[in-house]
């Protein structure tokens, strides 16, 4: 795995822990991502939104 690749999931993970029970969107676009998985090669445009809601547990 690519160092890009993990840095872009640690900030990720880190800006949802921040947003975490505020009921926020995150919405992720890209444009031209190519993915490869052996011989298939897609190139794909959209984007995704997570909605970010957590709910802590009762002890």
């Amino acid at each position: 795995m690519s160092s890009a690749t993990v840095d872009l999931g640690e900030t990720i993970i880190k800006l949802i822990d921040k947003l975490a029970g505020k009921g926020s969107d995150i919405k992720l676009s890209f444009q031209d991502l190519t993915l490869e998985a052996g011989p298939l090669k897609v190139k794909l445009n959209g984007s995704i939104v997570l909605d970010v809601l957590f709910v802590s547990e009762k002890k």
